[in-house]
């Protein structure tokens, strides 16, 4: 084959390979839940419980998860999940009102505090 009878085929398949393609899709979910009400026994109760609190989001920086799928060259899909604060809060909550009253005392701040250090 000489040179001006391979052209065009080169052609057809640089065309072609331009117009293939994959199928990709990424998407981003974010996912957050109602804080669960909670009051507490005093300033000093409230105090320690927050500053415990962003010590604990400090060593644990969110969460976060991906699901991917890959089908070389033909199709890509991903979605990834990320929780909203609310939810270490709730976690938080749960922990430190031992006694699930729904109101934190001094006594359970501070114990929740001392595990949190």
């Amino acid at each position: 084959m000489n040179v001006k009878s391979r052209l065009p085929i080169t052609l057809a398949a640089l065309s072609a390979l331009s117009v293939a393609g994959c199928i990709s899709h990424h998407e981003t979910v974010y996912r957050d839940v109602e804080r669960v009400p909670v009051s507490f026994e005093n300033d000093s109760a409230a105090r320690n419980f927050y500053e415990a609190l962003e010590r604990r989001r400090k060593v644990r920086s969110g969460n976060e998860t991906r699901t991917e799928f890959h089908i070389p060259v033909v199709f890509d899909h991903e979605v990834k999940t990320v929780t909203g604060p609310n939810s270490a809060f709730n976690d938080a909550v749960r922990a430190a009102d031992t006694d699930r009253d729904g109101k934190i005392t001094e006594q359970e701040a501070r114990i929740f505090a001392d595990q949190n250090r």
